[in-house]
């Protein structure tokens, strides 16, 4: 009885490994970002490292989106920094309202703008910078139903509590004001409960000592203002 030659062993594991891929669950995803390189280089490597994820469609802003006639996919990867005048915020809502699996797909780092839309209802976060397999699974886990981060450094960003303040209501209030150019001695009659500019200093007082105790001292009001800006409590 003679063996097989090494042409029928490879056509026999070529034929079983397409069977396997027809059996494969595939996972549909759509995408939004307004970078063209990056939404090529994304079909690339989902093509390379992950046949079972399939992208359905790639536009550059939500206003794209014809929901009547796209396919519903299973994850919607959304860049938050679009350049169509729209807010992350508002993106992460109106999607969510509508019942996708929002995964952010980005290059921010700023820990309290990612939280935010964490909290309006996305289900993780991919950084650009991380492995296309690390995307991959991502992609798959939120699939599932899961929450999913692409790396230790993009859980991080949403979960490690000395990256960024915690800064209540009333702190973000008057950061606001200021950032709107509003001096400071008239900070509190431009509040809805008028406070007075003793207690405005106040919170700016608490303010610079919650980043003191992140080891990020500030030294004026502008010193907060900044700090609260690179962690994304403000979009300047």
């Amino acid at each position: 009885m003679h063996s097989p030659d090494g042409s029928v062993i490879v056509a026999a594991m070529e034929e079983e490994a397409h069977n396997r891929a027809r059996t494969v669950p595939r996972v549909r995803v759509g995408a939004i970002d307004d970078h063209p390189v990056v939404l090529r280089g994304l079909m690339a490597a989902l093509v390379e490292v992950a046949p079972d994820i399939s992208c359905d469609f790639r536009v550059a802003s939500l206003r794209d989106v014809d929901w009547d006639r796209v396919t519903r996919p299973d994850v919607l990867l959304l860049d938050i920094s679009l350049n169509d005048g729209s807010s992350p915020e508002d993106n992460v809502r109106e999607l969510v309202a509508r019942g996708h699996s929002v995964l952010l797909f980005t290059s921010e780092e700023r820990p309290a703008l990612l939280r935010r839309l964490i909290t309006l209802g996305a289900r993780g976060l991919v950084l650009k910078s991380d492995a296309d397999e690390a995307l991959a699974d991502a992609i798959r886990s939120v699939s599932e139903g899961n929450f999913a981060t692409s790396s230790h450094l993009a859980e991080s960003l949403l979960c490690d509590d000395s990256l960024v303040a915690t800064l209540s209501q009333r702190e973000m209030e008057v950061l606001e004001a200021l950032a709107a150019g509003v001096p400071k001695k008239a900070i509190g009659k431009t509040l809805p409960d008028q406070l007075s500019a003793y207690t405005v200093d106040t919170y700016f007082q608490r303010i610079a000592g919650r980043y003191a105790a992140l080891g990020r001292p500030v030294t004026n009001i502008y010193g907060s203002l900044r700090e609260a800006t690179r962690d994304g409590h403000l979009d300047l």
